[in-house]
């Protein structure tokens, strides 16, 4: 249990050491109009955070870091939202107004400015359409021989697989197919269709019209794949790269790594509530000295997103969360719309 007055400490000290990067001495507090205790004092109390584990010496000066039990501390009890970032708000809101039909680019647009309102590295991760259900399939011919298959969704997704037609096929007769195929799929779930085309049944529905139906079944296969994968935006990749913690070449290498794996998914938050999660709960190589910081998005029972900010565990946790709640806040009710 740590007193009064050193909760102002740790606070000072954490919130000294994101700002300027660099360890935080007893002499720096003194300077601090809310901190009016002595020198001895204060060297006092940081060495019993010390102690506790909520603050760790450096090797070249006499000031004190924050270690990751000294920020867990300070983001479950002492971190207070910067009033001053709702000055971006209306930057915010006017995305939102000018795509309420483009969903997803309001999405997109809406973590760059994250990336770049923060400096860290924004990401979401969009409303799976693979709980919707099909409502039409649809063929367009865009030449004499290469037509677009669209398939929409009862949200309104749309998903289109481009085709190329043999020369020995009449188009009439892929016309047929995709009706026979509407009507074979039409108010199924996206989840059902791919099962539903493998099964022999469906095959054999088709078969009588075409030769190629393997290629034909591949196409569309891969057409309800996409749907079922989930929607990723990332922004600002390179932003935490100018962070101290990130001048390490190697680190910024399989920071990047694990970026395009996409790593990250499975790991930003419980879907309920705000998150943070550092590095020791991570348990990935290049997040040691990390944090992701992520709110969700409920759109229905079974559609559901989140927007993250990854940056250093140094992080301006005080600015950064009110715009990653404010930003979910508002996906989540353009895609109710």
């Amino acid at each position: 249990m740590i007193t009064s007055r050193q909760k102002l400490i740790l606070k000072a000290i954490i919130e000294a050491y994101v700002r300027d990067a660099q360890p935080v001495g007893s002499k720096t507090l003194t300077q601090m109009p809310y901190l009016k205790f002595s020198s001895a004092t204060l060297r006092y109390d940081m060495a019993q955070l010390e102690e506790l584990g909520y603050l760790e010496k450096t090797h070249t000066s006499s000031g004190r870091v924050p270690s990751e039990k000294g920020y867990r501390y300070y983001v479950e009890h002492l971190v207070t939202r910067d009033q001053d970032v709702m000055d971006s708000f209306p930057l915010i809101d006017e995305i939102f107004l000018k795509n309420k039909i483009a969903k997803d680019h309001a999405l997109e647009e809406a973590i760059h400015l994250l990336s770049e309102l923060t400096n860290y590295t924004a990401l979401a991760v969009g409303p799976s359409s693979s709980q919707n259900t099909i409502k039409k399939i649809d063929f367009i011919p865009i030449s004499e021989r290469d037509a677009v298959i669209l398939i929409v969704t009862d949200q309104g997704h749309v998903q289109h697989q481009n085709i190329t037609i043999p020369e020995d096929m009449k188009i009439n007769d892929l016309k047929e197919i995709v009706k026979t195929l509407d009507e074979l799929l039409r108010n199924r779930y996206i989840d059902e269709a791919t099962q539903i085309l493998k099964a022999a049944f469906a095959k054999k529905e088709i078969a009588s019209f075409i030769d190629y139906q393997t290629q034909l079944m591949n196409s569309f296969i891969h057409a309800f794949a996409k749907f079922a994968e989930e929607n990723f935006y990332l922004s600002g990749v390179t932003n935490v790269f100018e962070q101290p913690e990130f001048h390490n070449v190697s680190h910024i290498k399989n920071f990047v790594e694990m970026l395009d794996r996409r790593d990250l998914i499975k790991m930003i938050g419980d879907r309920e509530g705000l998150s943070i999660r550092f590095g020791s709960d991570l348990h990935l190589i290049p997040m040691e000295n990390c944090t992701v910081i992520s709110v969700p998005y409920r759109v229905s029972d079974n559609e559901h997103g989140t927007i993250a900010v990854v940056g250093p565990t140094r992080m301006e946790y005080s600015k950064v969360i009110p715009l990653v709640e404010y930003i979910a806040s508002n996906v989540g009710k353009l895609y109710k719309k």
